[in-house]
């Protein structure tokens, strides 16, 4: 995809705090799309799973979503695949 020159100045204006969260909302949804994808699912099909309408779910899927930590394991359970991943860390990093 090209990215838009305009878009790539505004977006180095943003706080790295905030920009840090929009892109990992990005990341999300884009884990959330490639999971529908490969099930052969449309967002219709994840909002009838999770009970909701598919309004919401599109809304979500514009990258601005808050997602909770339960709203993302019912993702994960309704599609049945992982969204995010922790990693931990040795201790002797932390040292």
């Amino acid at each position: 995809m090209k990215r838009s020159s305009i878009l790539d100045a505004r977006r180095k204006q943003v706080n790295p705090e905030v920009r840090e969260r929009v892109e990992l909302s990005f990341q999300i949804v884009d884990r959330i799309h490639e999971i529908l994808t490969a099930k052969g699912l449309k967002q219709k099909d994840l909002a009838l799973q999770l009970g909701k309408k598919e309004a919401e779910i599109s809304k979500w899927m514009r990258g601005t979503h808050n997602f909770t930590i339960d709203t993302l394991v019912a993702i994960e359970q309704a599609l049945d695949a992982p969204i995010l991943q922790v990693v931990h860390q040795e201790e002797e990093a932390y040292a």
